[in-house]
Protein backbone atom coordinates (compact mmCIF):
# COMPACT_ATOMS: atom_id res chain seq x y z
CA UNK A 1 0.00 0.00 0.00
CA UNK A 2 1.47 3.33 -1.07
CA UNK A 3 2.36 5.80 1.64
CA UNK A 4 0.83 9.20 0.75
CA UNK A 5 2.26 10.98 3.77
CA UNK A 6 4.57 13.76 2.61
CA UNK A 7 8.02 13.91 4.13
CA UNK A 8 8.73 16.86 6.45
CA UNK A 9 11.24 18.34 4.00
CA UNK A 10 8.59 18.21 1.25
CA UNK A 11 6.14 20.13 3.43
CA UNK A 12 8.84 22.69 4.16
CA UNK A 13 9.60 23.10 0.45
CA UNK A 14 5.93 23.65 -0.35
CA UNK A 15 5.76 26.35 2.32
CA UNK A 16 8.86 28.05 0.92
CA UNK A 17 7.38 27.98 -2.60
CA UNK A 18 4.12 29.44 -1.31
CA UNK A 19 5.95 32.24 0.52
CA UNK A 20 7.97 33.12 -2.57
CA UNK A 21 4.82 33.18 -4.72
CA UNK A 22 2.78 35.18 -2.21
CA UNK A 23 4.54 38.50 -2.84
CA UNK A 24 4.40 38.54 -6.68
CA UNK A 25 0.83 37.20 -6.69
CA UNK A 26 -0.22 39.79 -4.12
CA UNK A 27 1.44 42.62 -6.07
CA UNK A 28 -0.16 41.39 -9.31
CA UNK A 29 -3.60 41.39 -7.73
CA UNK A 30 -3.05 44.77 -6.07
CA UNK A 31 -1.63 46.65 -9.04
CA UNK A 32 -3.30 44.84 -11.97
CA UNK A 33 -6.40 42.83 -11.09
CA UNK A 34 -7.83 45.36 -8.60
CA UNK A 35 -7.41 48.42 -10.92
CA UNK A 36 -9.04 46.51 -13.80
CA UNK A 37 -12.02 45.53 -11.66
CA UNK A 38 -12.23 49.06 -10.22
CA UNK A 39 -12.26 50.47 -13.76
CA UNK A 40 -15.29 48.35 -14.65
CA UNK A 41 -17.08 49.54 -11.50
CA UNK A 42 -16.21 53.20 -12.14
CA UNK A 43 -17.52 52.98 -15.69
CA UNK A 44 -21.04 52.88 -14.22
CA UNK A 45 -20.48 55.71 -11.75
CA UNK A 46 -19.85 59.46 -11.67
CA UNK A 47 -16.85 60.51 -9.59
CA UNK A 48 -14.40 63.41 -9.68
CA UNK A 49 -11.52 61.41 -8.22
CA UNK A 50 -11.38 63.52 -5.05
CA UNK A 51 -14.69 63.40 -3.17
CA UNK A 52 -15.53 60.32 -1.08
CA UNK A 53 -18.98 60.04 -2.68
CA UNK A 54 -19.69 58.25 -5.94
CA UNK A 55 -22.98 58.38 -7.82
CA UNK A 56 -24.29 55.38 -9.74
CA UNK A 57 -25.34 56.42 -13.25
CA UNK A 58 -25.88 53.04 -14.87
CA UNK A 59 -25.14 53.24 -18.58
CA UNK A 60 -25.04 57.04 -18.48
CA UNK A 61 -21.30 57.27 -19.14
CA UNK A 62 -21.54 54.99 -22.16
CA UNK A 63 -24.55 56.86 -23.55
CA UNK A 64 -22.59 60.11 -23.19
CA UNK A 65 -19.75 58.61 -25.22
CA UNK A 66 -22.14 57.56 -27.98
CA UNK A 67 -23.19 61.20 -28.32
CA UNK A 68 -19.63 62.54 -28.07
CA UNK A 69 -18.14 63.53 -31.42
CA UNK A 70 -14.65 63.60 -29.87
CA UNK A 71 -14.99 59.93 -28.92
CA UNK A 72 -16.02 59.01 -32.46
CA UNK A 73 -13.03 60.90 -33.87
CA UNK A 74 -10.62 59.27 -31.40
CA UNK A 75 -11.92 55.82 -32.28
CA UNK A 76 -11.55 56.56 -35.99
CA UNK A 77 -7.97 57.71 -35.40
CA UNK A 78 -7.19 54.48 -33.57
CA UNK A 79 -8.48 52.50 -36.56
CA UNK A 80 -6.29 54.63 -38.85
CA UNK A 81 -3.31 53.87 -36.65
CA UNK A 82 -4.20 50.18 -36.76
CA UNK A 83 -4.10 50.12 -40.56
CA UNK A 84 -0.89 52.15 -40.55
CA UNK A 85 0.90 49.98 -37.99
CA UNK A 86 -0.07 46.77 -39.76
CA UNK A 87 1.16 48.00 -43.14
CA UNK A 88 3.98 50.54 -42.75
CA UNK A 89 6.34 49.50 -39.92
CA UNK A 90 5.81 45.81 -40.65
CA UNK A 91 6.42 46.20 -44.39
CA UNK A 92 9.45 48.44 -43.88
CA UNK A 93 10.84 46.07 -41.26
CA UNK A 94 10.55 43.14 -43.66
CA UNK A 95 12.20 45.12 -46.48
CA UNK A 96 15.09 46.20 -44.25
CA UNK A 97 15.52 42.65 -42.93
CA UNK A 98 15.75 41.30 -46.47
CA UNK A 99 18.26 44.01 -47.36
CA UNK A 100 20.43 43.35 -44.30
CA UNK A 101 20.25 39.60 -44.83
CA UNK A 102 21.50 39.99 -48.40
CA UNK A 103 24.64 41.90 -47.33
CA UNK A 104 27.92 40.05 -47.48
CA UNK A 105 29.59 42.53 -45.14
CA UNK A 106 28.31 44.95 -42.54
CA UNK A 107 25.32 43.00 -41.22
CA UNK A 108 26.18 43.93 -37.66
CA UNK A 109 26.31 47.63 -38.54
CA UNK A 110 23.00 47.37 -40.42
CA UNK A 111 21.33 45.73 -37.42
CA UNK A 112 22.69 48.44 -35.14
CA UNK A 113 21.52 51.30 -37.37
CA UNK A 114 18.06 49.89 -38.08
CA UNK A 115 17.31 48.83 -34.51
CA UNK A 116 18.82 51.87 -32.74
CA UNK A 117 15.70 54.12 -32.90
CA UNK A 118 13.59 51.46 -31.17
CA UNK A 119 15.90 51.60 -28.14
CA UNK A 120 14.95 55.24 -27.51
CA UNK A 121 12.11 56.00 -25.10
CA UNK A 122 9.00 57.35 -26.88
CA UNK A 123 9.28 60.69 -25.08
CA UNK A 124 12.79 61.17 -26.52
CA UNK A 125 11.48 60.24 -29.98
CA UNK A 126 8.74 62.84 -29.57
CA UNK A 127 11.30 65.51 -28.61
CA UNK A 128 13.43 64.72 -31.67
CA UNK A 129 10.52 64.88 -34.08
CA UNK A 130 9.05 68.01 -32.53
CA UNK A 131 12.34 69.70 -33.40
CA UNK A 132 12.33 68.21 -36.90
CA UNK A 133 8.74 69.40 -37.47
CA UNK A 134 9.23 72.91 -36.05
CA UNK A 135 7.60 75.06 -38.78
CA UNK A 136 10.07 77.95 -38.92
CA UNK A 137 13.49 76.58 -37.98
CA UNK A 138 13.03 72.81 -37.92
CA UNK A 139 15.39 70.59 -39.88
CA UNK A 140 12.75 69.50 -42.40
CA UNK A 141 11.78 73.10 -43.19
CA UNK A 142 15.42 74.20 -43.50
CA UNK A 143 16.32 71.30 -45.81
CA UNK A 144 13.33 72.07 -48.03
CA UNK A 145 14.40 75.74 -48.16
CA UNK A 146 17.98 74.80 -49.08
CA UNK A 147 16.93 72.63 -52.02
CA UNK A 148 14.42 75.16 -53.33
CA UNK A 149 11.31 73.34 -52.16
CA UNK A 150 10.42 75.67 -49.33
CA UNK A 151 6.87 75.96 -50.63
CA UNK A 152 6.34 72.35 -49.50
CA UNK A 153 7.01 73.24 -45.86
CA UNK A 154 4.00 72.83 -43.61
CA UNK A 155 3.01 73.37 -40.02
CA UNK A 156 3.45 69.62 -39.67
CA UNK A 157 1.96 69.10 -36.21
CA UNK A 158 -0.08 72.31 -36.06
CA UNK A 159 -2.33 71.63 -39.04
CA UNK A 160 -5.36 69.46 -38.13
CA UNK A 161 -5.47 68.05 -41.67
CA UNK A 162 -1.99 66.48 -41.57
CA UNK A 163 -1.04 66.18 -37.91
CA UNK A 164 -1.99 62.49 -37.60
CA UNK A 165 0.01 61.58 -40.70
CA UNK A 166 3.01 63.54 -39.40
CA UNK A 167 2.82 61.58 -36.16
CA UNK A 168 2.66 58.35 -38.14
CA UNK A 169 5.96 59.15 -39.84
CA UNK A 170 7.68 59.66 -36.49
CA UNK A 171 6.09 56.47 -35.11
CA UNK A 172 7.26 54.49 -38.15
CA UNK A 173 10.85 55.72 -37.70
CA UNK A 174 10.74 54.57 -34.09
CA UNK A 175 8.86 51.26 -34.35
CA UNK A 176 10.26 49.79 -37.57
CA UNK A 177 13.25 48.45 -35.61
CA UNK A 178 11.08 45.92 -33.79
CA UNK A 179 9.66 44.44 -36.99
CA UNK A 180 13.12 44.48 -38.53
CA UNK A 181 14.72 42.45 -35.75
CA UNK A 182 11.83 39.95 -35.71
CA UNK A 183 12.03 39.35 -39.45
CA UNK A 184 15.83 39.30 -39.46
CA UNK A 185 15.83 36.60 -36.80
CA UNK A 186 13.29 34.66 -38.83
CA UNK A 187 15.44 34.91 -41.97
CA UNK A 188 18.45 33.61 -40.07
CA UNK A 189 16.49 30.52 -39.04
CA UNK A 190 15.08 29.60 -42.46
CA UNK A 191 15.98 26.07 -43.62
CA UNK A 192 18.77 26.57 -46.16
CA UNK A 193 17.87 23.40 -48.07
CA UNK A 194 14.54 24.94 -49.15
CA UNK A 195 16.25 28.05 -50.51
CA UNK A 196 18.91 25.96 -52.26
CA UNK A 197 16.23 23.76 -53.83
CA UNK A 198 14.47 26.85 -55.19
CA UNK A 199 17.70 28.13 -56.74
CA UNK A 200 18.44 24.73 -58.29
CA UNK A 201 14.95 24.67 -59.81
CA UNK A 202 15.70 28.02 -61.46
CA UNK A 203 13.36 30.19 -59.38
CA UNK A 204 13.92 33.94 -59.63
CA UNK A 205 14.56 36.06 -56.56
CA UNK A 206 10.92 37.20 -56.52
CA UNK A 207 9.62 33.65 -56.91
CA UNK A 208 11.92 32.45 -54.13
CA UNK A 209 10.61 35.19 -51.84
CA UNK A 210 6.90 34.70 -52.59
CA UNK A 211 6.89 30.90 -52.79
CA UNK A 212 9.51 29.95 -50.21
CA UNK A 213 10.83 32.73 -47.99
CA UNK A 214 7.64 34.57 -47.09
CA UNK A 215 5.52 31.47 -46.36
CA UNK A 216 8.27 30.21 -44.04
CA UNK A 217 8.27 33.58 -42.28
CA UNK A 218 4.66 33.26 -41.09
CA UNK A 219 5.68 32.83 -37.42
CA UNK A 220 7.70 36.06 -37.58
CA UNK A 221 4.89 37.77 -39.46
CA UNK A 222 2.38 36.75 -36.80
CA UNK A 223 4.57 38.22 -34.06
CA UNK A 224 5.20 41.47 -35.94
CA UNK A 225 1.57 42.02 -36.96
CA UNK A 226 0.20 40.99 -33.57
CA UNK A 227 2.44 43.39 -31.67
CA UNK A 228 1.75 46.15 -34.20
CA UNK A 229 -2.00 45.72 -33.70
CA UNK A 230 -1.65 45.90 -29.92
CA UNK A 231 0.57 49.00 -30.20
CA UNK A 232 -1.97 50.73 -32.43
CA UNK A 233 -4.86 50.20 -30.02
CA UNK A 234 -2.93 51.27 -26.88
CA UNK A 235 -1.12 54.17 -28.53
CA UNK A 236 -0.54 57.06 -26.13
CA UNK A 237 2.99 58.24 -25.41
CA UNK A 238 4.15 59.63 -28.77
CA UNK A 239 0.83 61.34 -29.45
CA UNK A 240 0.60 62.87 -25.99
CA UNK A 241 4.24 63.99 -25.91
CA UNK A 242 4.06 65.63 -29.36
CA UNK A 243 0.57 67.14 -29.53
CA UNK A 244 -1.42 66.12 -26.41
CA UNK A 245 -4.16 65.17 -28.87
CA UNK A 246 -4.23 68.59 -30.56
CA UNK A 247 -4.63 70.80 -32.36
CA UNK A 248 -8.37 70.94 -31.67
CA UNK A 249 -8.37 67.21 -30.79
CA UNK A 250 -7.34 66.39 -34.38
CA UNK A 251 -4.71 63.82 -33.32
CA UNK A 252 -6.70 62.44 -30.38
CA UNK A 253 -6.76 58.69 -29.84
CA UNK A 254 -8.75 56.82 -27.21
CA UNK A 255 -5.89 56.71 -24.71
CA UNK A 256 -5.16 60.45 -24.91
CA UNK A 257 -8.85 61.28 -24.60
CA UNK A 258 -9.15 58.96 -21.60
CA UNK A 259 -6.15 60.63 -19.91
CA UNK A 260 -7.49 64.13 -20.58
CA UNK A 261 -11.00 63.28 -19.38
CA UNK A 262 -9.68 61.61 -16.21
CA UNK A 263 -6.94 63.98 -15.07
CA UNK A 264 -7.75 67.14 -16.98
CA UNK A 265 -11.51 67.21 -16.44
CA UNK A 266 -11.72 64.94 -13.36
CA UNK A 267 -14.44 62.76 -14.89
CA UNK A 268 -13.22 59.39 -13.68
CA UNK A 269 -16.41 57.55 -14.57
CA UNK A 270 -16.43 58.72 -18.17
CA UNK A 271 -12.70 58.00 -18.50
CA UNK A 272 -13.29 54.48 -17.16
CA UNK A 273 -16.04 54.01 -19.73
CA UNK A 274 -13.54 54.97 -22.46
CA UNK A 275 -11.09 52.41 -21.02
CA UNK A 276 -13.76 49.69 -21.11
CA UNK A 277 -14.59 50.60 -24.71
CA UNK A 278 -10.89 50.43 -25.58
CA UNK A 279 -10.74 46.93 -24.12
CA UNK A 280 -13.70 45.62 -26.11
CA UNK A 281 -12.73 47.37 -29.35
CA UNK A 282 -9.19 46.01 -29.04
CA UNK A 283 -10.50 42.52 -28.39
CA UNK A 284 -12.90 42.72 -31.33
CA UNK A 285 -10.13 43.88 -33.66
CA UNK A 286 -7.15 41.89 -32.44
CA UNK A 287 -8.50 38.51 -31.28
CA UNK A 288 -9.86 37.37 -34.71
CA UNK A 289 -6.57 38.41 -36.26
CA UNK A 290 -4.57 36.46 -33.67
CA UNK A 291 -6.71 33.36 -34.22
CA UNK A 292 -6.30 33.64 -38.00
CA UNK A 293 -2.54 34.14 -37.78
CA UNK A 294 -2.18 31.23 -35.35
CA UNK A 295 -3.93 28.96 -37.85
CA UNK A 296 -1.67 30.18 -40.65
CA UNK A 297 1.42 29.55 -38.53
CA UNK A 298 0.17 26.04 -37.70
CA UNK A 299 -0.49 25.33 -41.38
CA UNK A 300 2.98 26.61 -42.32
CA UNK A 301 4.55 24.41 -39.63
CA UNK A 302 2.66 21.34 -40.87
CA UNK A 303 3.77 22.01 -44.45
CA UNK A 304 7.45 22.03 -43.51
Amino acid sequence: MANNTAAPWQKGSALVYALFLALPVGLFCLFYIYPVLETFVLAFQRWDGLSPRRVDVGLGNFMALLRDGRFHHSLLNNLRWLVFYVLAPTGLGLALALLANSLLFGRGLAKFVYFLPYTLPPVAVAAIWRWLYEPSAGLITRVLDEIGLGFLAQNWIGDPAIVTYSLMVSAAWWSVGFSFIVFFAGLQNLPRECLEAARIDGASSWQTFTKVTFPLLWPSTAVALGMSSVDAMRLFDIVWAMTAGGPAYASDVLATQMFDVAFGRLKMGEASAIAVCMLFVSAAVILPFIVYMARRVEEASNDQ
